[in-house]
């Protein structure tokens, strides 16, 4: 399944923004003669600068390579493309980054994705454990985190009804359950206004 993110559709909007940003700020210091001295908080703003672009471009690269390994149906090697980004530098580490967490938070929804696919449930419980650390607040993310998560209970559910363990199967469709409608309540949200605060992953797999 060929699969682009929003945001890695977005790099060439921030290449834009990024010049109209700079020329801005440039005209601010030449307008009251001070000496240029932008860093990574000043005008131009870490949003828009040169390593935070090179990471969403880095990160287009590797989800694009993940889509040709899909399509080639070796999913083992998607999830391998993508374990690089996550454990690639960041930009600006000392601080949080919305795009970077919203990067690392879809990066690993599609990771878990994949794993369930290669049937390793564990694995892909993991990856949405370190999904929700990015999309800690209420979001689109971490609704998606959830919704995934709802999933692959939704499968373990089903692997335990086959191998003749109802009361845990039981357990797991009723995460699953809780999963689901927890990242259906955060998409509400997400769609009539601000959100509340959120907690942890509720009734998570143990």
């Amino acid at each position: 399944m060929k699969r682009v993110a929003w945001w890695a559709r977005g790099v060439v909007a921030l290449l834009a923004a990024a010049a109209m940003a700079s020329s801005a700020a440039c005209s601010k210091r030449e307008d009251a003669g001070a000496v240029a001295t932008a860093g990574p908080q000043s005008d131009a703003g870490a949003i828009v600068d040169p390593p935070l672009l090179a990471f969403l471009s880095e990160a287009r690269a590797l989800h694009h390579e993940a889509n040709l390994h899909e399509a080639s149906n070796e999913p083992s090697r998607a999830i391998e493309a993508l374990v690089r980004l996550t454990h690639a530098p960041k930009p600006h580490p000392e601080t949080t980054t919305p795009e970077v967490e919203e990067v690392l938070a879809d990066t690993y929804a599609r990771l878990a994705e994949l794993r369930m696919r290669t049937g390793d449930l564990d694995g892909a419980a993991h990856d949405i454990q370190d999904g929700v650390t990015h999309a800690e607040a209420p979001s689109y993310f971490r609704g998606h985190l959830l919704e995934v998560a709802g999933i692959i209970e939704e499968a373990r559910a089903a692997s335990l009804a086959d191998a003749g363990r109802r009361t845990d199967s039981n357990r797991a469709r009723d995460r699953a359950l809780s999963l689901l409608r927890e990242a259906v309540e955060i998409q509400k949200k997400v769609i009539t206004g601000p959100p509340a605060v959120s907690g942890p992953l509720p009734n998570g797999p143990p």
